[in-house]
């Protein structure tokens, strides 16, 4: 995949001059068109909602974009719901998918319409003070655990992950929650991550299918929603080929007509929460090489630093450069 500036050098002296270095830029039809691709490859599923993880990219801006294709919210903490309803989320519009979670965004979760998605069995007590009920749409996270593993070698191992119920503690949790008045549950997992695959998807999607009909079936809980949570990546180095996020939608609608559809529960909707899949190959820091340094290696010195991109300074992780300008010293480095 080749990387190519979605800005030319004319229109990026413009914006420096009035914005100087550094400063991160957005491809807002790529952002559009990417949304809209996603939209459709699973329009199949009447009741498809992707929820952005905020966390991704916290920029009410755009996410007001994805607003306008349907798009929720997916979040993780209070300040990721306070933005939710600051942009307009309503009622169903929000994911609260939390993990050691404080009772009061339990709390505010609930009074702002967000649906709430248990990492733990024992959060169901801290639901149920925090909100005074058990809210009637609930959701639980699950964790396989052992190794999950797809064809093209990627893997993953759930059981090393603190997110998420084991088999035995989901089956409980519902009955429990049904008990306490639940009506509407949902189900939740998130198995491996940034996986540049269309298989993913697909198989995740199996595991979690076949799940819910058993859930159903040996609990009598009601299946409204699962959520196939995030993992479909994006290419970061140029060698890589791009997801094909039309033949993953396909990939998923045939495991779903192959285990839900035959088990009844053809009316299961389809949720996703992407993060860097909706926002990583749209974004780029803008900054300018200010000094050369030659000494056992060569080092070019920038006016950016980890504060603008912090990934490669945790993971050591590859990003694309462009240089734009060496007489200016203007340089892209791609968010993706």
């Amino acid at each position: 995949m080749k990387k190519k500036p979605f800005v030319t050098l004319e229109k990026l002296r413009e914006i420096e001059a009035k914005y100087p270095t550094p400063f991160h830029l957005y491809d807002e039809k790529g952002i559009r068109e990417n949304a809209k691709a996603l939209k459709e490859a699973f329009s199949w599923n009447k009741g498809f909602k992707e929820f952005f993880a905020v966390k991704a990219t916290p920029n009410p801006y755009l996410i007001q974009i994805l607003q306008e294709y349907g798009c929720g919210c997916d979040c993780s903490s209070m300040t990721e719901l306070m933005m939710a309803k600051a942009i307009g989320c309503k009622q169903g519009d929000i994911m609260f998918s939390s993990n050691d979670t404080p009772e009061e965004e339990f709390r505010y979760a609930d009074e702002i319409g967000g649906i709430i998605n248990l990492d733990d069995i024992t959060h169901i007590e801290s639901v149920e003070r925090a909100v005074g009920r058990i809210p009637k749409t609930i959701s639980c996270r699950y964790n396989p655990g052992g190794i999950f593993k797809i064809s093209n070698d990627i893997m993953d191992n759930p059981g090393d992950s603190k997110y998420g119920m084991t088999t035995d503690q989901i089956f409980q949790a519902f009955r429990i929650l049904k008990d306490k008045g639940a009506e509407n549950f949902g189900i939740h997992a998130f198995l491996a991550s940034n996986t540049v695959t269309n298989e993913y998807y697909p198989m995740l999607a199996k595991e979690m299918f076949e799940l819910a009909v058993r859930l159903q079936k040996e609990t009598g809980a009601k299946i409204s929603f699962i959520n196939l949570s995030g993992g479909i990546g994006i290419p970061y180095s140029p060698d890589q080929t791009p997801n094909d996020i039309g033949v993953i939608g396909e990939g998923v609608r045939k495991v779903y007509e192959e285990v839900l559809v035959p088990a009844g529960m053809g009316d299961v909707a389809i949720y996703t929460e992407l993060g860097r899949f909706m926002m990583g190959p749209y974004g780029c820091l803008v900054t300018k090489a200010i000094h050369e340094k030659h000494t056992h290696k060569e080092y070019i010195g920038v006016d950016a630093c980890a504060v603008n991109l912090m990934r490669p300074a945790m993971y050591g992780a590859y990003h694309h450069i462009t240089v734009m300008e060496r007489k200016t010293g203007l340089v892209i480095i791609f968010m993706m």
